[in-house]
Formats: C-alpha cells, sequence, structure tokens
C-alpha cells in the first residue's frame, strides 16, 4: 500500500503526541531557600551587629545566587532564543518587580502620609534601583542585581567556550568588585541596580552553574556534611571569639576581605545545602518546600511588614521575623483562595 493511500486510511488511528510533563521540582533546593528566606527576614529584624549577625550575612543572600545558578543553560546563538530568554527568564521577575514596589509605595504613601512629589520620587528610585531605595523597598536591591548577574552569566556560558576562561572571568570579575570600596565612593554616585555588586553575583551564581551536577551526587553523603559543617563550623566560632573580624554585606558593598568572601560563603552555603536533603527526608518536607517557593514575595514586602508593624510599637526582632514571614504567606494563601473562588463562580454562571 502507498504511503498516500495509508494516510487516506479513515479508520487509522493517527498517534497523538502527549503534552512534555513538567520537570518535578528538587526538594532540597527549595527547602534551601525557605532556609535561606529565614535568614534574610530574621537579619533585617535582629537589631544587634554582633557575631551571630555578621555570620548570617556571610551566606544568606550568595545562597540565593548560588541556588541561580543551578538551572542556566546556554542559549543558541540566535535572536530568537535571546528574546525568548528575556521573554521567559528576565522580564517575569522584573514585572514583579515593578507591581511589588508599586504596591509597596502606594502602601508606603498612605501610610507614611506621603506627599504625592514623595511617592513620585519613590517610583523615580525604584526604576533607578540598588542603594537608593531603602525603607519598605530596601530589599529590593536583590533583583535587579539577580537578574543582572543571570544575564551576564548566561551571555558568559553561551559565548565564552573554555571552562577554564569561564572561571578566569568570574574570578577576575569578583576581584575587581571587591577591590574598591563601594560605588559611591568610586564614582561619586551609585550605579543603577547596584550593578557593580553584580560582579559578585555572577561569581557566586557561576559558581553554582558548574558545582549543581557535583552537588546531585554527593548531597546525600553524610561524610560531606560533616566537611562542610566542621569547616564553616570554625569560621562562626572565630567570629565569635573575635580570632578574625570578616563581613560580606553585598547591598553596601562592604567587603572586609575579597578571598574571604569568595570561599567561606560558599562553604556555608553547602551546609545550608546539606541539610536541605536531611530536611526533605523528614515530614516538614513538604511545608518547607512550599516555603521556599514563597521566598520571592516574602522578600519583597517583609521590610513593609516590619515597618507597619513598628508603627504599632512592636519592635521585639522574633515577633518581627514571625510576621514578617507569615503575613506575606497569609496573603499568598488568600489571594489564591480568593482567585478559586472567582474560577468557581465562573464556572458555575457559564
Amino acid at each position: 500500500m502507498s504511503e498516500a493511500v495509508k494516510q487516506a486510511q479513515p479508520n487509522e488511528a493517527v498517534p497523538v503526541q502527549s503534552p512534555p510533563k513538567k520537570k518535578a521540582r528538587i526538594a532540597w533546593v527549595d527547602i534551601a531557600k525557605a532556609i535561606g528566606i529565614l535568614a534574610v527576614v530574621a537579619g533585617h529584624a535582629y537589631p544587634h551587629k554582633d557575631a551571630l549577625y555578621e555570620v548570617t550575612y556571610w551566606w544568606h543572600m550568595p545562597l540565593f545566587f548560588f541556588i541561580g545558578g543551578f538551572f542556566l543553560k546556554p542559549l543558541p546563538h540566535t535572536v530568537q532564543a535571546t528574546k525568548q530568554f528575556f521573554k521567559r527568564k528576565v522580564w517575569p521577575l522584573y514585572r514583579d518587580y515593578l507591581v511589588a514596589g508599586a504596591v509597596i509605595i502606594t502602601i508606603n504613601f498612605f501610610t507614611e502620609h506621603r506627599t504625592v512629589a514623595y511617592s513620585l520620587d519613590y517610583f523615580r528610585r525604584l526604576l533607578y534601583g540598588g542603594t537608593v531605595l531603602n525603607g519598605y523597598t530596601s530589599a529590593f536591591w536583590f533583583v535587579t542585581v539577580y537578574l543582572l548577574a543571570q544575564i551576564g552569566v548566561v551571555a558568559l556560558i553561551s559565548y565564552v567556550k573554555p571552562q577554564w576562561l569561564q572561571w578566569l572571568t568570574v574570578i577576575g570579575l569578583f576581584a575587581l568588585g571587591t577591590s574598591y570600596d563601594n560605588a559611591q565612593q568610586l564614582f561619586g554616585f551609585p550605579l543603577p541596580g547596584n550593578a557593580d555588586v553584580t560582579l559578585m553575583a555572577m561569581f557566586y551564581m557561576y559558581a553554582g552553574y558548574r558545582l549543581f551536577p557535583l552537588l546531585k551526587r554527593v548531597v546525600a553523603s553524610p561524610l560531606w556534611l560533616g566537611a562542610s559543617l566542621l569547616g564553616a563550623g570554625a569560621f562562626a566560632w572565630a567570629q565569635y571569639a573575635d580570632k578574625i573580624d570578616q563581613v560580606v554585606y553585598m547591598k553596601s558593598h562592604n567587603i572586609t576581605d575579597g578571598l574571604f568572601a569568595a570561599t567561606v560563603p560558599i562553604l556555608f552555603v553547602l551546609v545550608v545545602i546539606g541539610l536541605s536533603y536531611k530536611l526533605s527526608q523528614t515530614n516538614l518536607s513538604y511545608q518547607l518546600q512550599w516555603l521556599g517557593k514563597q521566598s520571592m514575595i516574602i522578600m519583597f514586602s517583609h521590610k513593609a511588614v516590619f515597618y507597619l508593624l513598628e508603627k504599632m510599637s512592636i519592635t521585639n526582632w522574633a515577633v518581627l521575623t514571625v510576621f514578617g514571614i507569615v503575613i506575606p504567606v497569609l496573603s499568598v494563601v488568600l489571594y489564591r483562595l480568593s482567585r478559586r473562588m472567582v474560577q468557581s463562580s465562573l464556572r458555575l454562571t457559564t
């Protein structure tokens, strides 16, 4: 039977291609994000700049940049591929940044009795990004740095082929980024979006990109976790005992030592990842995974929650931390419930 006749058979079953299956999320990755966002919120609420505060700042922001490198891929050298990257990876997060910023600036307008001129200038600062953002939106610097680092690393792995040259590039950028105090002192003004901090963030993100395949193989190893804990514990003790005095404040670009900032934060990140894998084997896994998926809304809104609570004379850092997590999470739950109710009512009326 000819091919044409075969295609004309009316009763012949035509194979239907099933839609591609969604890749299952890796539990320990989301749990690591949950641990990270808990540390960020607690760090912002904690009132003492002691060893605990400084050690927490060593790793909680590098953790998010490190994880951000896990699922990056080189792009084909086509205009279409570049457009798709910006459409799917860059624009959605930047859109959320603008929307969340607009909401918080509006809340600030009413709660702080701001003038229209002040709020319009607040929008200008939101567009500029970085260190010019403070108060309700002081944590927003992370998003612009994350996006710039993502663009930089994807460009690097797409257009620079030798792996040794990729490593040399990010190490060189990190060394450059930690060789001066801050952009304000160097240029006389802060760079848009904390662009100079991207030089550091790219290193952490690229390290995550390269180490992720190895981590998937060794994450369950007690020996690996034990060694990481021992090393991180030694550095934490040294800071507490005043044997060393190191700070890694990425937003303000306050870095005591570049070599320390390139190595010790990653050591702590490895500890968090190892502990996250252990937690993924417990009954808390589902709840922690869900919390990790809400890390961005918590990042956007927790400082606004703090300011509103402080206006009610609630200043205890532990209470601020709890509400800084719970209120954003409740807002997500209520939004999703209301959305489902609207969708259900629409289905009933059609």
